[in-house]
């Protein structure tokens, strides 16, 4: 078995703290997702050098910091690379904060869904997560709408989905104060092609 290298000996001593630790996390999520996928061939090649940033281009920076950043740049390539495989075979992590149990009412009282709610971002967003079944399958130009509610009536649009056999989930998003909507209620409605959106809720919280 070969011996886990120590991520100080990659980058030596002169760095700080919360530098280390920035990047021992960047290194375990390397470890953690294994090789990337087999490159295409029109990648497999080697760059040709121009494409190679010259040593004479970092050469204001001392020798070794200079080969550390070639080093750590590389490192994060394949940081990236390994992550966006991973997000697009569908097993993107979801940060969850807070989840909200909804139910079915009327002709869905079979549905039931989840909402995750993550932190809110610095933009004001708050990102959602729903996993829902139960829910019919709607003819093409159908959909489902998720809402947030002021006095039991839909006021603020999270998203529009729609829905496949067994269970879905999607990404939506928030990007509303909820101070305005307490207490918070949420309902899932349906708008189906030629028709007016309906504002009778087939999932509520």
């Amino acid at each position: 078995m070969t011996e886990r290298p120590d991520l100080r000996e990659l980058i030596g001593e002169d760095v700080s703290p919360e530098e280390l630790e920035r990047l021992q996390r960047a290194h375990e999520l390397l470890l953690q997702a294994g090789p990337p996928p087999e490159l295409p061939p029109s990648l497999a090649e080697a760059p040709s050098p121009g494409e190679v940033p010259a040593k004479e281009d970092l050469g204001w920076l001392p020798p070794r910091r200079a080969g550390r950043i070639l080093t750590l740049a590389a490192g994060f390539a394949a940081l990236a690379l390994a992550l966006g495989y991973l997000v697009g075979r569908g097993h993107g992590g979801f940060d969850t904060d807070f989840t909200i149990a909804m139910h079915g009412t009327g002709s869905a009282r079979q549905a039931q869904a989840v909402i995750k709610v993550a932190k809110l971002d610095k933009a004001g967003n708050w990102p959602l997560e729903l996993e829902v079944s139960g829910l019919k399958e709607l003819p093409p130009g159908g959909y489902y709408e998720l809402w947030l509610t002021k006095g039991k009536h839909p006021a603020a649009s999270c998203g529009t989905f729609r829905v496949h056999e067994g269970d879905t989930t999607v990404r939506l998003n928030a990007p509303y104060n909820f101070k305005r909507f307490k207490p918070i209620g949420w309902i899932v409605t349906e708008k189906l092609p030629g028709r007016a959106r309906s504002k009778m809720p087939l999932l509520t919280t």
